[in-house]
């Protein structure tokens, strides 16, 4: 099949792009990803449609403006009007959400293809639930959120990473039979097994944004006082780091060297409001850290991967009290694990790309015979 791609930053687009190229597909990925650095991720060069020196004068208003709503406007309305005006013929359209509108309509108009929309979260309206009771997070613009159901309504399918998004689309009546599920997948040359570093370590890690969405006033509150000591690596948010003596603060690093930080602490915590499936989580499962994560962030559809479930714990709620329980629950897995830790083992297999990319064309073969009939 042919199958054209299109993203903005690399997300998860990339990776599906080289695993359906490797499943055989002709596959064009376009973004403003640099043809260079996509390379370094595993995608041919013949298959890197980069827009990125079309894209670099947006990309800087963006920047200089600090993302104002006006300027990613003018971003999204430019990656989607080049595209559907100079969209190549395909078989299959998969766009990111809210980002495109006018070249699934295109795709679908122009070649009759196959349109799916690519959309990490939950229900836009879901994830505005979510964050309703805090009026310090900011909400997204009405434009947004309109462009985002135009997409739900104007693709054929939509694909998603978890079941509590898939329920959560649900909930806003969105058909069944629209929805594929497939949980994201994660790249173990870059991510492998780790021993913990015994003259560095923390006893709790968390990788991403350090924001309210992502529940980081959960754990301020939880380990405010605690013996507990804790790392944070990424970006700083809509949500201060505390100057405390047990919490340490690092910066966003490159992806590549997050596997060294995996190998500085015991567990792994995620306590998200609202959430599609979390990459980190597979990463962390990956190096072998036991996993406290919150029923928003997809950890349960991990857990379903692997054989061995207890090394993947589910909050019951956000409270103190839940998630120092569950945490020194994790630390006591933790405690048994002697050198390279695998808790996953062969189940492993199961949270790669490969099986990411092979559950993806398993669907759109299934789509394909639907049509014939």
């Amino acid at each position: 099949m042919k199958i054209n791609i299109a993203a903005s930053h690399r997300f998860h687009l990339l990776d599906l792009a080289r695993e359906l190229e490797k499943q055989g597909h002709e596959v064009r990925f376009y973004s403003y990803v640099p043809t260079r650095r996509a390379i370094q991720f595993g995608l041919k060069k013949k298959n890197s449609k980069s827009l990125f020196f079309l894209m670099l004068p947006f990309l800087a208003l963006v920047k200089i403006s600090k993302r104002t709503d006006w300027s990613l406007k003018l971003n999204y309305f430019v990656l989607d009007k080049y595209l559907s005006w100079f969209m190549p013929k395909c078989d299959v359209f998969i766009g990111l959400g809210t980002v495109y509108k006018n070249s699934f309509i295109t795709a679908k108009e122009k070649y009759n293809a196959i349109t799916i929309l690519e959309w990490g979260s939950k229900h836009i309206y879901a994830q505005e639930e979510a964050i309703t009771n805090n009026s310090g997070a900011k909400k997204q613009a009405v434009f947004f959120n309109d462009r985002s159901i135009e997409g739900y309504n104007i693709s054929d399918f939509i694909s998603i990473p978890s079941t509590h998004a898939k329920q959560s689309f649900l909930k806003y009546g969105i058909k069944e039979n629209k929805l594929m599920l497939n949980p994201y997948g994660v790249d173990l040359k870059m991510f492998p097994k780790t021993q913990l570093n015994e003259k560095d370590h923390f006893d709790v890690l968390m990788v991403g944004n350090w924001s309210y969405t992502k529940g980081s006033d959960f754990i301020i509150k939880a380990l405010k006082g605690s013996d507990l000591t804790f790392l944070h690596v990424g970006s700083i948010k809509d949500i201060p780091f505390p100057n405390l003596k047990n919490m340490h603060h690092v910066d966003p690093v490159d992806q590549s060297e997050l596997k060294n930080y995996y190998s500085k602490a015991k567990t792994f915590i995620l306590p998200s409001r609202t959430e599609g499936l979390a990459m980190v989580q597979a990463q962390a499962i990956a190096c072998g850290l036991p996993l406290v994560c919150s029923k928003e962030t997809g950890g349960s559809d991990l857990r379903s991967l692997l054989s061995d479930k207890k090394w993947i714990i589910e909050l019951e709620n956000q409270s103190d009290e839940e998630i120092i329980k569950s945490v020194n629950e994790a630390l006591l897995l933790a405690k048994s694990q002697i050198g390279l830790r695998d808790y996953a083992k062969s189940d492993i297999s199961n949270l790669t790309w490969k099986s990411y990319g092979e559950r993806y064309n398993k669907n759109l073969y299934l789509i394909l015979d639907a049509r014939k009939v």
